[in-house]
């Protein structure tokens, strides 16, 4: 059975490393994903209780550790949403945009997140086990218990459906298409007559 005093251990350690902890994380990138990377951090010091060093300055370090492999694996998956848009982008036919390099990616992510917001639960599944965690078909379909032929057709319908979500970000300017200068030229020649 496990011990109170480890309990309060790590509620002290918790109460006096919060702030550190939380300074590490904000350092090295926004509030949202800082407040994410210190609830797992302690969501994981809980688990690996029985491992906390002795000592307040060696555990801190150890959350420290902690922290920096969080932040890395968050890292990672924003890495992953970027792979996904573009690859959904690829596969799309042209109709959406290819998202910039993974550092200039700005609000694409949380575009991404909206987008398979709007889609069922199950498209937005099949996209996750494909594109976030790179499942094969067939590993898809041992997940989800359906045949290989069904992920095909589960991830076409789904990226039909996601598609239309991320096209208005790329509509076109009209210096892309020339619209705005016809308009302003036959503005111009109806004014003149």
């Amino acid at each position: 059975m496990e011990s109170d005093e480890r309990v309060e251990q790590l509620e002290r350690l918790f109460l006096s490393t919060f702030r550190r902890v939380r300074a590490y994380c904000l350092r090295r990138t926004d509030e949202a994903t800082a407040s994410d990377a210190v609830a797992e951090v302690y969501a994981i010091a809980w688990r690996r209780r029985k491992r906390v060093p002795p000592g307040e300055d060696d555990a801190a370090v150890w959350l420290l550790a902690i922290a920096h492999r969080v932040l890395a694996n968050q890292a990672r998956g924003q890495r992953r949403w970027s792979r996904l848009l573009r690859r959904v982008a690829e596969q799309g036919g042209g109709t959406a945009a290819v998202p910039p390099a993974v550092g200039d990616l700005g609000d694409a992510g949380d575009e991404l997140r909206a987008a398979l917001a709007l889609l069922p639960a199950g498209d937005r599944e099949v996209l996750r086990l494909a594109y976030w965690d790179e499942l094969s078909h067939r590993e898809i379909a041992v997940v989800l218990g359906i045949s290989v032929g069904a992920v095909g057709t589960r991830l076409h319908r789904a990226r039909e459906r996601l598609r239309p979500a991320l096209a208005p970000a790329h509509r076109p300017t009209h210096e892309d298409t020339g619209t705005r200068e016809d308009t302003d030229t036959k503005e111009t020649h109806d004014a003149g007559r």
